[in-house]
């Protein structure tokens, strides 16, 4: 079990929502790869076809090197932290994937992230182990926790018979390789080292430990007794395929019912290209959708309709470089705290910002509005006020101070573990008339800011979630 501290600490590790958003059903869901689909799809292109104009060798990209050889690629399965997705281990999956190992032989076992009943966790990726061992005919798979994720793996890895399943762990901060059965690796920060944490990783954080390319190379030469060639993330030669799934956060049970759509959008306005989406689909129970081939050049937009609610849920990331079945929508009802929490209006914007590597003083977010609705001039949303190391910012126009940009932290998100909350007013309309910058210059990259441009969506009927990734991109 781990103690009071290491699960305070696994609490931080993905109260991190991509939305403004709360619990669903207690249920738990996993993915299997890319070979899962949403039903009830409907598009102006064929299932996982190129849209027009898109799906032929990219530009410039790279071919992964040649594959791993067949003795040495067992199936790896992640489990994630409290309240945790795929999201902490999708930069690391396209690296694997980089170099060399099978894009179909990872999964990721998502449990109930706020749920409490460890054994039924062990059972679940019991399963998920027993899935890959039979799909691949392999004795054994790789093995990777993080946070509570290392406390789940390491319940499972404490009973022979499931240990003998288990060629190799590697456990991310969390409870270590202390008592493992297995050949183990820890990487780790360097604060608050635990016994059995065998590798710390000089400066990084908690999510930085589960994402950042220094742990891949821990992780790739633990499990194949190498260096691996290479750790950055860049654009792929061959046509880029993503897939994955809507949820319900943080039980990871799909959005069903809900209908997503795919827009490419106008990378320097953030409007959308043409009058239909690329694609949509209506999710199944799983919540899944795609796949869809991209253009990594491109910019798009997600965006989940329901139903229940006149609510509309935009997500905009950094365009898609790399192939990956990992790519999550975290939402959720919109009686959530975090939205019940959130000042809205006819007139102004409400963003959350997500990084899966914790923002600090050292970091920039520079935000501007342009719109006919009013400007907003540049601000750095990143203030020395923030001192917790969110995942996720929250910014909005705070009710105490409405049409003004005080900087100051919002009541009840600074509260939360790994959020925050800044005043920022942007201003906007019901239908978009101008665009919200947003300029993330990460901490150690002053050389590499990454853009985003979004539409100023009024907040009283749309969420807007902008999300950067874990890496600089080119």
């Amino acid at each position: 079990m781990l103690d009071a501290s290491l699960c305070r600490r696994a609490l931080l590790v993905a109260i991190v929502p991509w939305a403004l958003c709360a619990c669903g059903d207690d249920d738990e869901g996993e993915h299997k790869g890319p070979e899962t689909k949403a039903d009830a799809a409907t598009a102006d292109s064929g299932e996982g076809e190129p849209a027009e104009g898109e799906g032929g060798e990219n530009e410039g990209g790279t071919d992964p090197l040649p594959p791993l050889p067949d003795d040495v690629v067992l199936p790896i399965v992640f489990v994630h932290g409290f309240a945790g997705s795929a999201q902490q281990f999708t930069s690391q999956a396209m690296r694997y994937v980089m170099n060399g190992f099978p894009a179909e032989k990872m999964r990721a076992y998502e449990h109930d992230g706020a749920g409490t009943a460890g054994t039924d966790f062990v059972a679940g990726l019991d399963a998920v182990v027993d899935e890959a061992r039979s799909t691949f005919k392999a004795d054994k798979v790789y093995l990777m926790g993080h946070s509570r994720g290392t406390a789940v793996s390491s319940m499972y890895l404490s009973d022979a018979g499931r240990a003998a399943k288990v060629a190799k762990y590697v456990s991310l901060d969390g409870a270590g390789c202390a008592n493992i059965p297995v050949p183990c690796v820890a990487p780790a920060q360097t604060t608050n080292m635990r016994a059995g944490q065998t590798h710390p990783l000089p400066g990084q954080k908690h999510v930085e430990v589960a994402t950042s390319k220094e742990s891949f190379a821990v992780q790739f030469e633990h499990f194949f007794g190498r260096k691996p060639e290479v750790v950055d993330i860049v654009k792929q030669r061959a046509p880029v395929v993503i897939s994955g799934r809507a949820v319900n956060f943080p039980a990871n049970t799909g959005r069903a019912g809900v209908t997503m759509e795919f827009w490419e959008v106008d990378g320097e306005t953030g409007k959308r290209v043409g009058s239909k989406p690329l694609k949509s689909w209506v999710l199944n129970d799983n919540g899944d959708w795609g796949p869809i081939t991209v253009d990594p050049t491109k910019h798009y937009e997600q965006v989940l309709l329901s139903p229940d609610t006149p609510n509309q849920h935009h997500f905009y990331p950094q365009p898609f470089l790399r192939s990956s079945q990992f790519i999550r929508m975290l939402s959720g009802p919109v009686d959530s705290p975090a939205r019940m929490n959130t000042n809205t209006g006819e007139h102004h914007a409400a963003l959350v910002m997500m990084r899966m590597r914790e923002w600090t003083p050292d970091d920039k977010l520079e935000i501007s509005t342009k719109s006919k609705s009013g400007d907003q001039d540049v601000r750095n949303a990143v203030t020395s006020e923030i001192t917790n190391n969110p995942i996720s910012i929250f910014l909005h126009d705070d009710a105490a101070t409405p049409g003004e940009s005080s900087l100051k932290l919002l009541p009840w998100f600074p509260t939360q573990p790994f959020q925050t909350g800044v005043d920022l007013f942007m201003p906007a309309n019901e239908t978009p008339d101008g665009t919200i910058k947003l300029v993330n210059t990460q901490r150690g990259f002053p050389d590499k800011p990454q853009t985003l441009n979004v539409p100023n969506w009024a907040s009283s009927k749309h969420t807007i979630t902008v999300g950067f990734n874990d890496f600089p991109q080119d």
